[in-house]
């Protein structure tokens, strides 16, 4: 009877082994199971960190002969004038915000770079230049259209058109070079000519006074006055008219609206005759040439 009751016990403790034998977990378990044939093995992330993305390249400092080569240059009239224009007025407005210069920098650069043939040229491309650069003070979307297509984007874009004038002042002399070159001469008494051949359409182009104070820029734009004594730098186009009095046996009048915007202050010329080389004014005494 013992011997049956040790047996019975000792059972369910061998069962029980067995059945723990069974439930264990193996060690040494392998990371990841084998691939099933024809199965690819999944590779482990790509943990190489991105290349960071490349910084923009920094514009090189624009030089004051940089500024000024590349305003000779625009040639306007000539193919492609209006986009090296618009890119020379984002080139200055940029490069005065953070240059000095001194004028007479810039009348040696003339002296050594550009022949007095050539200062008509040098003129109307400043010009230009100062047009496309009051376009773009003014917010004008067309002006910054075409700074786009010439390929240049602007350090500050908001600024006023007092930046113009101050970098028609530190640049004057790529006006007042006309000056310095012409041959000062004392007027001389001329007949009046035909009244009818003064009109708007025949001012067009450059004109020095032959006294070697004033130069005026006629265009379609209007009229730029460059004259130093009424601190006049040519950086505005004023609207400008001829007015015809020959009813009352007058000479044509010349008015520039320089000061108020409605004719009501002009710079008045009285012509007395008009052609291809010069105008003149014998009630003013005054004769003007053209340089172009």
């Amino acid at each position: 009877m013992k011997r049956r009751i040790l047996t019975v016990c000792l059972l369910p403790a061998l069962l029980l082994t067995a059945c723990g034998g069974q439930n264990r977990e193996p060690e040494n378990l392998p990371d990841a199971k084998p691939s099933a044939p024809g199965e690819e093995a999944a590779e482990p992330p790509d943990e190489t960190p991105e290349p960071e993305p490349a910084k923009p390249e920094e514009k090189e400092p624009l030089s004051l002969e940089d500024v000024l080569t590349d305003i000779y240059t625009v040639a306007p009239g000539t193919a492609g004038s209006s986009l090296r224009a618009t890119y020379a007025a984002g080139e200055l407005l940029d490069w005065i915000d953070v240059n000095s210069v001194e004028q007479e920098d810039v009348f040696r650069w003339i002296d050594e770079n550009v022949p007095m043939e050539n200062s008509a040229e040098l003129a109307r491309a400043w010009a230009a230049v100062l047009t496309e650069a009051e376009a773009l003070m003014r917010g004008d979307e067309t002006a910054y259209d075409a700074l786009d297509d010439a390929g240049y984007t602007l350090e500050q874009p908001y600024r006023s058109t007092g930046w113009v004038k101050w970098a028609a002042w530190k640049l004057l002399p790529l006006f007042t070079q006309i000056l310095d070159r012409t041959e000062r001469t004392e007027y001389r008494y001329e007949a009046p000519g035909d009244y009818s051949a003064v009109t708007e359409e025949a001012l067009a182009g450059i004109w020095v006074d032959d006294a070697g104070t004033t130069v005026l820029l006629f265009s379609e734009d209007g009229c730029r006055i460059v004259y130093p004594e009424l601190e006049l730098l040519g950086e505005t186009a004023y609207a400008f008219r001829v007015r015809d009095r020959s009813s009352v046996g007058y000479c044509p009048e010349l008015d520039i609206d320089y000061l108020q915007n409605d004719f009501s202050a002009p710079l008045v010329y009285y012509v007395s005759g008009i052609d291809d080389t010069h105008f003149w004014s014998d009630t003013q005494n005054k004769c003007f040439r053209r340089l172009a």
